[in-house]
């Protein structure tokens, strides 16, 4: 009703849409989780759970009213296992918090999605990644347990601190990744690993985006295993730059527009293997037509860089009247020649266009900019969308890296699967609720 905050009503989706629920319910534990969906499955009343309300395709927007399940009050960490390394933890803990509680016990949390403020359930729900996938994985591959509440009420213990599991078909798998449409996650058993000794980021200036995604391939091929791998494209360079007036990365060399720029960590286990690293990674970058080498290895320098790299997001979205993103995976070698195509559509329509990615893995960020209304915005931006999204499946990619499905990717992945695939997938969804009460309207449609 009208007590309900707004906030409930819609998520960081740009241009989304806003739907209020009847209700929002602050579970505080287990068993207020089980007690609610078991009443609103007896009823048929719809359930959409919610972390920090962060994500970026409308996953935690309650399209068809009911119920918002908030779990922000379930933000506790519930004990540490010295032997495994591992944190049990409730969903509602923010990863910035998780991140602080590894570091505190000289250990590390190694998936690093932009949104630190994104709660550890919500990183869970979209399988989230970020610029360490290249070497360290994603979302996924930490989590070793939880507790899953089904739309039934019933409650599943999944998994634990055990290092391995070779027991069939692995339930917890399929419910990371699943966006509230499945279960809901009350408790975590998340893997840290040990911090590295030392580490340096490096930025690699290139004359052209296709030198640069080379070079990348390059890096990795040769065994350097950068523990992040980021490609820049120089016009989201400039443009964040101008926008929050701090740039921080090369634009020109030598009165030489640059291309694109490579941001990479390397680490070490000493200085002297760090040192060494490097000079490797000079003497090939030579050979690799890279500009120059900027190194990064002061703390404040990598604050500043690293900072800058992750407020390319807010920077574009501020300076701009409308604007949206595009996210999504190509094999890498493709990724230069994609980002060109959907600058060269998006010029074609009057809109800008800016990229940036993970070249390791071809994740591409790509915010879409206009200075039209969101009125005159929104056909355009979803013809443009329509294009990228069936180039990026022509090319073998996915429709999204990391930012989930939601409600705003539901026909793009339909494509992606197929009709059987979808059906599949559908199936699924029946098998673990059946009154279809768990977040409807996401990933499944209708």
């Amino acid at each position: 009703g009208e007590a309900v905050g707004a906030d409930y009503g819609h998520d960081e989706l740009a241009g989304g849409v806003a739907h209020m629920p009847a209700a929002v319910v602050q579970a505080g534990s287990t068993e207020e989780v089980s007690a609610v969906l078991r009443l609103c499955s007896a009823a048929g009343v719809p359930v959409t759970p919610r972390g920090a309300g962060t994500g970026l395709a409308g996953g935690s927007v309650p399209l068809s009213g009911g119920v918002v399940l908030s779990l922000g009050r379930m933000n506790r960490v519930l004990g540490f296992d010295e032997d495994s390394l591992s944190l049990r933890v409730q969903p509602g803990v923010l990863l910035s918090e998780l991140k602080a509680e590894a570091e505190s016990r000289g250990l590390r949390y190694p998936p690093d999605p932009g949104e630190k403020t994104a709660t550890i359930g919500g990183n869970v729900s979209t399988n989230a990644g970020g610029p360490s996938a290249v070497k360290y994985g994603v979302t996924r591959n930490y989590i070793t347990g939880a507790v899953v509440v089904l739309p039934s009420g019933e409650v599943l213990t999944l998994g634990g601190a055990a290092g391995k599991n070779s027991s069939g078909i692995d339930l917890l798998q399929l419910i990371i990744g699943s966006e509230g449409t499945l279960g809901v996650v009350t408790e975590l058993t998340v893997r840290l690993i040990p911090r590295a000794k030392c580490d340096v980021s490096l930025i690699l200036p290139f004359m052209d985006a296709d030198s640069c995604i080379r070079a990348a391939s390059r890096i990795r091929r040769e065994g350097f295993q950068p523990a992040a791998l980021e490609f820049l494209d120089t016009d989201i360079v400039e443009f964040a730059g101008k926008a929050t007036g701090n740039p921080v990365f090369p634009v020109e060399m030598d009165g030489e527009r640059v291309g694109a720029s490579l941001l990479l960590t390397l680490e070490g286990g000493s200085d002297d293997e760090l040192d060494a690293r490097m000079e490797a990674l000079a003497e090939l970058a030579e050979e690799l037509e890279c500009l120059d080498i900027l190194v990064v290895d002061s703390p404040t320098l990598k604050r500043e860089v690293w900072g800058a790299h992750e407020a390319f997001h807010t920077a574009v979205e501020g300076a701009a009247k409308s604007s949206d993103e595009l996210n999504m995976a190509v094999p890498v070698g493709s990724m230069a020649a994609f980002v060109d195509y959907v600058k060269e559509q998006g010029a074609a329509e009057g809109l800008g266009v800016y990229a940036y990615g993970h070249a390791g893995d071809g994740g591409l960020h790509i915010y879409v900019c206009s200075d039209m209304g969101r009125e005159e915005f929104t056909p355009v931006m979803e013809k443009l969308a329509d294009l990228a999204y069936a180039r990026c499946l022509e090319l073998g990619g996915v429709v999204s890296s990391e930012h989930g499905v939601g409600y705003a990717k539901c026909k793009y992945l339909r494509e992606s699967l197929g009709e059987a695939g979808y059906a599949l997938l559908g199936r699924l969804k029946a098998a673990f609720d059946p009154g279809n009460i768990l977040n409807p309207g996401k990933i499944f449609g209708d």
